[in-house]
Parts: structure tokens; sequence; C-alpha cells
């Protein structure tokens, strides 16, 4: 039988099996296992990676002082205040452990200095940007990578600026890179 064109052929369906309506296609459960554990591996390896601490930076520090000036965090310095500043806002609110000869002492990172704000050295394992005369809006009077409060300064044995040795205590834990 011939079909006429323009039109389509029907054709019924053999009475011995009956048609099926068609499913959307599915990854198969062996994918699906693949890709949880690889998905599984990916955050481990994340915070494994978050947990291990910073590489050490060896910079010239400096006390900051500057008793009842407002830092970058909105806290008001007092005589007692326990923090360091660096040059980049994405330090902000991370730990640090600083050493000076024997001495150890970890604290929060709560103010944006010295001499620069967008100077996140220890990112690009470069050297600051004051230590190349580079100051966001004075050019800076010294190579300070990092200033320290009073009680830092006092609990490291300092007696004037000299060089320190910093890292992060831990990285911050992000799932997803910042964009």
């Amino acid at each position: 039988m011939a079909v006429k064109p323009g039109r389509k052929s029907k054709k019924k369906p053999h009475p011995s099996r009956p048609s099926r309506p068609s499913r959307p296609s599915r990854p198969s459960r062996w994918k699906l296992i693949a890709l949880a554990l690889l998905a599984t591996g990916f955050v481990i390896w994340r915070i494994d990676d978050a947990r291990r601490p910073g590489s050490w930076q060896r910079v010239m520090a400096t006390r900051e002082g500057q008793i009842g000036d407002i830092t970058a965090t909105t806290m008001r310095i007092r005589a007692d205040s326990r923090f360091v500043a660096l040059p980049d806002p994405s330090a902000l609110n991370r730990t640090v452990e600083i050493r000076y000869g024997d001495r150890v002492v970890v604290t929060k990172v709560l103010d944006v200095g010295p001499w620069n704000v967008d100077d996140p050295y220890w990112r690009r394992d470069e050297r600051p940007a004051s230590e190349r005369g580079k100051g966001a809006f004075r050019t800076p009077v010294n190579t300070a990578g990092i200033d320290l409060s009073d009680p830092i300064f006092a609990e490291l044995g300092m007696k004037d600026n000299d060089v320190v040795e910093w890292r992060f205590v831990h990285r911050d834990f992000t799932l997803l890179p910042r964009l």
C-alpha cells in the first residue's frame, strides 16, 4: 500500500507488544556514584587545603599605636587591643601567627595598613610595595609590611621596628573561589 505524499503512515502497534511511553534519558547509576565520589573528594581536598597554614612572610614590622583611632573593622583602638594590620582588606578577621626571636604570638588582623590598602603581597609571593617606596596615600618612610598593636609589640619583646616572620594560621575556607 503506497502512502500519498504529505501523509504519514499510521502503524499500529504489534498486538503482542504493548507500546511504552518514552522516558527521558537518565544518567546511569555508576555515573552518579562517580560524580558523587568526585565531588566528595573535591570538598575534602578544599577543607584540608584551607586548614593548612600559609607560608611564612619575613617583613619589617612597626608599632601601630594610634590609641583612640578606629580600625578598618570599626574597632576603637585601646591600649590593650591585640591585633595586627596587613595592607589588604582580604586579610581582615583572619588569624595570623607572628614570630620574633624565640617568641610567638597568635592574633587577628583587624586593620588595613601599613602604607597601602591594596597590596596582598603574600598571595603573589612578592615583597611589600612599601619596600619599593610605594604607598597608597603617601610615600612610605619605612619598609613595613605589617603593623603591630602596642600589646603585640610588647608581647614579642620588640624595642624598635624590626623584621618579624608571620603567616596565616588557617587560611580562609571557601568552597568556591571568590569571583
